[in-house]
């Protein structure tokens, strides 16, 4: 299945022929064949956006007005599609130690580990001292709310949304504005000093 769950993410939902095992943020390769790819090729490596708890796989993808070729064919793909995945790796991954506190900065894409780990920790009923920063140019780019939402209802997790267009911030905005840097997170936690950071998102 896919749904769009912001402006610019759609959330692809696949049927496994197998349960997978892995940790909350690894990753896969994707394989999807298609005509003429561009030099690019066929492959690609995606952070599993579902939890291990769950049986379907989630994959969060975010598509350009100038997209590759294989994003291209995986926006046309259906209920008949088959993808090949394989090489579940990664070590951005939860510490072992629940007491440890944790920051999550996420930019628009790279929410996706973040999703992962916060279902996981939902489904176990796992409270952690987290605190999550996640950054978008628009209020409208804004990805998989309802779990972050329920993140923060149900296991007390922070949530600070900030928006870098300086230009579009909704009237009312009840979050932050501008990137995530020293000052905002200093801000934001007096206790900076004792925690872990996992930074998620494109390079700029």
């Amino acid at each position: 299945r896919k749904r769009k769950i912001s402006s610019n993410i759609v959330d692809f939902m696949f049927k496994p022929s197998q349960r997978l095992v892995f940790e909350p943020g690894q990753y896969m390769e994707f394989t999807l064949a298609h005509p003429k790819p561009d030099s690019r090729g066929n492959r690609r490596f995606f952070t599993l956006a579902s939890s291990p708890t769950e049986e379907n796989l989630h994959l969060g993808v975010r598509f350009y007005p100038n997209s590759s070729s294989f994003k291209k064919a995986l926006s046309k793909i259906d209920g008949r599609t088959k993808i090949i995945a394989g090489q579940i790796a990664g070590d951005f991954t939860l510490p072992q130690d629940p007491r440890q506190k944790l920051v999550f900065i996420a930019g628009g894409i790279g929410i996706t580990p973040f999703r992962s780990m916060l279902k996981y920790l939902l489904d176990m009923k796992q409270p952690r001292d987290i605190v999550l920063f996640y950054a978008n140019k628009t209020a409208d780019e804004i990805a998989y709310k309802d779990i972050l939402s329920e993140a923060q209802t149900k296991l007390g997790i922070k949530v600070l949304y900030t928006l870098t267009n300086t230009q579009a911030i909704p009237r009312n905005w009840p979050g932050l504005v501008g990137r995530i840097d020293e000052h905002m997170i200093q801000q934001a936690l007096p206790d900076y000093k004792e925690r872990t950071y996992y930074v998620s998102g494109p390079p700029d």
